[in-house]
């Protein structure tokens, strides 16, 4: 009899377990120590995609991991409608953590478009883990990023500071890329 019932529990603990959602992404951030709030259909996820270089070379050609974050959206003056986002680009490097060759953050926040400042911003990749079927990895970072404004200093907008982590990103690498490393 007590045999059944630990057969019975392992199965009810089994069956509640497959239930739970296996995903357990997450991103947080602040903008000059305001919390970004995440639109509530946010789906955590990055796809690797190949960037092309400048026509005089001196950017070249690249493999991303791009991901966005997106915020609320309002309606501006005149009916435009306005999104909020934050988007990354991280240097694909397979398997590799800690400080990325290249990475740049986009934001667009409170009606202004902002990109980050290079010698000011810091991103760094804490987790990289490959899924089974290896076309999907696991990503985690953290960051630091100083952000103008696109107009600035015309446009009278101060430098921002973003600051936060995302974990467990799920990045689709297609097969395209995959092939090429």
């Amino acid at each position: 009899m007590k045999t059944l019932t630990a057969i019975f529990l392992l199965l009810a603990c089994l069956s509640l377990t497959s239930f739970q959602e296996a995903d357990k992404s997450a991103f947080s951030a602040t903008i000059n120590g305001k919390v970004f709030q995440l639109r509530e259909d946010q789906l955590f996820r990055g796809l690797v995609m190949n960037k092309n270089g400048s026509l005089d070379g001196r950017i070249p050609n690249r493999t991303v991991i791009s991901t966005t974050f997106n915020g609320p959206s309002y309606d501006m003056s005149e009916g435009r409608l306005f999104n909020e986002t934050i988007q990354f680009e991280i240097n694909y490097e397979a398997d590799k953590t800690g400080e990325p060759a290249y990475s740049a953050v986009a934001m667009q926040y409170e009606s202004a478009n902002y990109y980050s400042i290079k010698e000011q911003s810091k991103i760094t990749v804490t987790q990289f883990e490959w899924e089974s079927d290896k076309k999907h990895f696991r990503v985690s970072a953290d960051f630091n990023c100083k952000l103008r404004s696109w107009g600035a200093p015309g446009d009278g907008k101060k430098d921002i500071v973003l600051k936060g982590q995302m974990s467990n990103i799920r990045v689709t690498v297609p097969s395209w890329i995959t092939a090429k490393n």
